[in-house]
């Protein structure tokens, strides 16, 4: 009997379906990818559809640049995907972090990061800043002390011939 009831606790056991968390089925940009070409948006799959609370959505995901700048906008979900437009113009690593709700409740929260290598996005030298051409009140102070300058110098000229 007692070895009925263990094989009957094993199969119910077993046979009731696991609720597990939603776990990432696939990322563009990929974890640890080196790309060539400046990505224009994150997208990320899960294995089941996302929480949305009508209007609300508690999902995100945000790219951010070794300086931990933003770089994407508002988040974007379609069933089991999520999405944000991307404003990546450099070479640098990038960092992907991602809070989602899956459909049964649970929070999953996790990051990665990838690379962008572009030929397009070469290292420039830093030079001098460039200045202005000078303008207004300060070109006015220097146009009227360069005459009065010539002025005096004239000046002094004509008197040292009439010497």
């Amino acid at each position: 009997m007692k070895k009925f009831l263990a094989a009957l606790f094993l199969v119910l056991a077993t046979s009731f379906p696991v609720n597990a968390h939603s776990s990432l089925v696939s990322a563009t940009p990929a974890e640890n990818a080196v790309l060539s070409e400046f990505p224009t948006e994150i997208v990320l799959e899960f294995n089941e559809n996302l929480l949305q609370l009508g209007d609300a959505n508690p999902n995100k995901v945000e790219v951010r640049n070794s300086m931990g700048d933003l770089l994407s906008s508002a988040t974007v979900v379609n069933g089991s995907k999520i999405s944000a437009p991307l404003q990546i113009i450099g070479n640098d690593e990038y960092e992907v972090s991602y809070r989602i709700v899956s459909g049964d409740g649970h929070v999953v929260e996790d990051s990665y990061k990838f690379k962008v290598e572009s030929e397009i996005a070469t290292a420039m030298p830093i030079s001098a800043p460039i200045e202005e051409p000078e303008d207004g009140p300060n070109l006015l102070v220097r146009s009227v002390m360069t005459l009065a300058a010539g002025a005096a110098f004239l000046f002094f000229l004509q008197r040292k011939k009439k010497k």
